[in-house]
């Protein structure tokens, strides 16, 4: 499962939002996450005096043993 993780980080206080995106387009770029995160701030998605911080698409896969119930 892939995941677009948009992380903020308020420059005062140091404390730290993330917005999680499940299943991002493939063929996003750097300039159209940067764009985007800039709109969340602007629109007020993100509190105010946050900064962007960090943008990354995470992959993650699972192998299940098992599960019994």
């Amino acid at each position: 499962m892939k995941r677009l993780f948009l992380d903020f980080v308020n420059q005062t206080d140091g404390s730290r939002r993330r917005i999680v995106i499940p299943s991002p387009k493939a063929n996003l770029t750097a300039d159209q996450v940067s764009q985007a995160m800039d709109s969340m701030i602007s629109l007020g998605v993100v509190p105010q005096g946050f900064v962007k911080d960090r943008a990354a698409i995470v992959e993650t896969s699972t192998n299940e043993f098992f599960n019994l119930i």
